[in-house]
């Protein structure tokens, strides 16, 4: 069975314009790691796609490099709608906060 994190992946690097989802990092583990500190109960990688539910909601957050055939904003509006897809059952009526960062071009 594939976690929410994993189907998430697999679909948005079906869009032919994704070249990669680099792993996303909370800001303290990020910090932590540049100052050689381990992060307590970290389990290896990072997820690639960052998923957050709570009462308020479910929040996606994803950082991709393209290839640059399209504009990268097409590129994010066409990824955007994969995971808003993908969520609605999932989501149902709650809110859903899509977060897309676009890391590299090329």
């Amino acid at each position: 069975m594939t976690t929410l994190e994993e189907r998430l992946t697999a679909v948005i690097l079906a869009e032919p314009d994704v070249r990669t989802i680099y792993p996303t990092r909370p800001a303290f583990g990020e910090i932590g790691s540049r100052l050689g500190i381990a992060e307590i109960g970290a389990s290896g990688e990072s997820p690639k796609v960052a998923v957050v539910e709570s009462e308020d909601g479910t929040a996606v957050s994803i950082s991709i490099g393209v290839t640059g055939q399209r504009p990268a904003t097409s590129v994010c509006r066409n990824v955007h709608k994969i995971i808003a897809d993908e969520l609605a059952p999932v989501a149902g009526p709650r809110p859903l906060s899509i977060s897309i960062k676009v890391a590299s071009v090329g």
